[in-house]
């Protein structure tokens, strides 16, 4: 076989059975596997020495994969490598389940069903008394601190803004020193809310272990009961573990943080009413000079 054409699928092949590859030329088999990109870049005396082989073993080991000689070999690895890199990085920012040549009603159908499933499994796991004890923490604060990094920002930033509206004294944290610093200043009189959905974010982890240090009541929402973010919770509120093969599983971990959110923001309007009341209708009135009116309804047809 004279080119690359011939023999596709390069590290398939190093896959296979042990005793395709015997002796030395194992040896090659398992170095590129480990680094298929790496081992493209090396001359063939470099993977030789690496390898602790000769020359004249890598150039009969590219003849076992199909190939002429090592150029074709090198050839053949950096491109299957490349692909796999592109596929790995699709498959764990955007999901398993779609894929660049789906049409847009099958994207919209596998995202309802991982959002809905997200949602769903994370009402399972609720526990009430849990999500009484964070609002009536929330509800007799003397200041409550949030903080989250990426997308577990947002979350936080939301549930802020939420609770700002009725009257709990919130403030939300941009950067880890901001943090920090409302963290040394806290006490058992505040709340202080960690967001990270992994609960491994070493930034969120520094802050809520700097607030426990201080006395103040930490509040965690994270999927991993057991990860070091929630081995400083005072209350723990879970997610929906990530089930391996669900799809754009980031975009439904943020639904699932953000259903969390909603049960906080109502259980609190419950337990403050009717006094909540007079005070959606002072902010709302506040914000009303910046809303347009609606439009009339046209009628259709000829006038």
């Amino acid at each position: 076989m004279t080119s690359t054409e011939a023999a596709p699928g390069v590290l398939r092949r190093l896959e296979g059975p042990a005793d395709a590859f015997p002796g030395a030329l194992r040896a090659i088999a398992d170095f590129v596997l480990a680094d298929p990109a790496a081992a493209a870049r090396m001359t063939i005396v470099e993977l030789a020495d690496r390898t602790g082989t000769s020359p004249g073993t890598i150039t009969r080991f590219s003849r076992a994969c199909g190939l002429t000689g090592y150029a074709d070999l090198r050839v053949a690895i950096a491109e299957e490598a490349a692909g796999r890199t592109t596929a790995n990085r699709w498959a764990s920012d955007i999901g398993h389940e779609i894929h660049p040549e789906d049409p847009l009603d099958r994207v919209l159908q596998v995202l309802v069903s991982a959002n809905s499933h997200a949602m769903f499994s994370t009402a399972e796991r609720l526990d009430p008394q849990i999500v009484d004890n964070v609002s009536a923490a929330l509800i007799g604060a003397r200041h409550c601190h949030f903080f989250g990094v990426g997308t577990s920002a947002i979350t936080a930033e939301e549930l802020a803004i939420r609770l700002r509206r009725i009257e709990i004294p919130c403030w939300v944290w941009p950067d880890v020193h901001s943090a920090l610093i409302a963290a040394a200043q806290s006490d058992n009189r505040d709340v202080v809310v960690g967001v990270s959905f992994s609960g491994r974010v070493t930034e969120t982890i520094e802050v809520i272990t700097a607030a426990a240090t201080r006395g103040a009541t930490t509040v965690v929402i994270t999927h991993d009961a057991a990860s070091p973010l929630a081995e400083h919770a005072d209350l723990l509120l879970t997610t929906a573990a990530p089930t391996g093969d669900q799809p754009a599983q980031s975009m439904a971990d943020r639904h699932a943080q953000f259903l969390l959110v909603d049960v906080i923001y109502a259980r609190i309007a419950q337990l403050t009413h009717p006094g909540i009341v007079d005070v959606l209708e002072r902010t709302a009135d506040a914000l009303q000079s910046h809303r347009l009116p609606p439009r009339p309804t046209r009628k259709r047809g000829r006038q």
